[in-house]
């Protein structure tokens, strides 16, 4: 059986994290992967470009020089072997896996948080710092939510932990409860 470019992205990635780590670069190489990252998420018609048989190896060249003009040697010349191996669509797979690598390395943690309305700073500060002890992680991204459906609460989501405490929930449980017995 063949290996997707999906398969082969955890190799890359953990290739690339063992390579910044000894260069002591992961902090750069990730901020670096960040910016690629965005590149190829505003330019949706890119990496099937870079991986077309339509394109001259100029025009990749120039397409990857492009793709990576602000980056460091790292990133640069993973882009160039994954090109090289045939495997340039598993890209943004190789930065997901690197990400995950350096945010469990830098015990970072992000979380989606849902509530009915908009959290103030000071709230949000709370909730980041709650998180924080209830997740063992030294930061917490908050990325905040506003659905009034959930009508008053707080929904937590991280990786695969869910905390549900809004009243939607509370109230569908109950209907559950009524409607069985």
């Amino acid at each position: 059986m063949a290996v997707t470019d999906r398969d082969a992205a955890p190799r890359y990635g953990k290739a690339l994290f063992e390579a910044a780590q000894d260069q002591q670069a992961l902090s750069a190489v990730s901020a670096q992967l960040a910016q690629v990252n965005a590149v190829i998420e505003a330019t949706p018609e890119l990496m099937p470009a870079l991986a077309s048989n339509n394109l001259t190896q100029t025009d990749k060249t120039t397409l990857m020089g492009l793709l990576t003009q602000d980056a460091g040697d790292l990133v640069k010349h993973l882009v160039q072997i994954l090109m090289a191996n045939g495997r340039i669509l598993g890209l943004p797979a190789v930065i997901q896996d690197f990400s995950d690598r350096f945010d469990e390395a830098t015990g970072h943690v992000d979380a989606t948080v849902t509530t009915a309305v908009p959290l103030t700073e000071a709230q949000a500060q709370a909730m980041n710092q709650a998180l924080a002890k209830q997740l063992k992680a030294k930061t917490v991204g908050i990325t905040t939510v506003v659905d009034p459906s959930v009508i008053g609460g707080v929904k937590v989501q991280s990786s695969d932990l869910v905390i549900d405490g809004t009243v939607k929930t509370r109230l569908s449980k109950l209907r559950q409860q009524l409607l069985t017995n």
